[in-house]
């Protein structure tokens, strides 16, 4: 079993890339992989508990993160620090999402045998 390490950097609902990120994560863990998902700098707003995509003409892909813990992806984190720097609350996040220093996501990325970076 490898551990893999999913970083999101982009932020939500204007491209394509949180969508296939997620996407990628789920792949990985209905074949049992070991895989972490980090949200990170303008990658943390897909982590809000109340967006409304349908208001601008887009499909609910953010409910996938809700998901996750079905396919055996348990450890799912925001960076403190992205979410400080865009004056976001773990209060505002998805239930279930960790807050993980930089300290932290070093070690994250340290213990990943493969990093995808989205």
């Amino acid at each position: 079993m490898k551990n893999i390490l999913i970083i999101h950097t982009q932020s939500s609902l204007n491209a394509l890339q949180g969508k296939e990120a997620l996407d990628l994560s789920l792949i990985f863990g209905s074949y049992e992989q070991a895989v972490s998902v980090l949200f990170y700098q303008d990658g943390v707003t897909q982590t809000l508990a109340k967006q409304t995509p349908e208001l601008i003409a887009q499909k609910d892909y953010l409910s996938t993160i809700k998901a996750l813990g079905i396919y055996d992806i348990d450890h799912v984190f925001a960076c403190d620090n992205s979410l400080n720097a865009l004056g976001l609350s773990k209060n505002e996040l998805i239930a279930g999402i960790e807050k993980v220093s930089l300290p932290d996501i070093k070690q994250l990325k340290s213990n990943a045998d493969h990093i995808f970076v989205i």
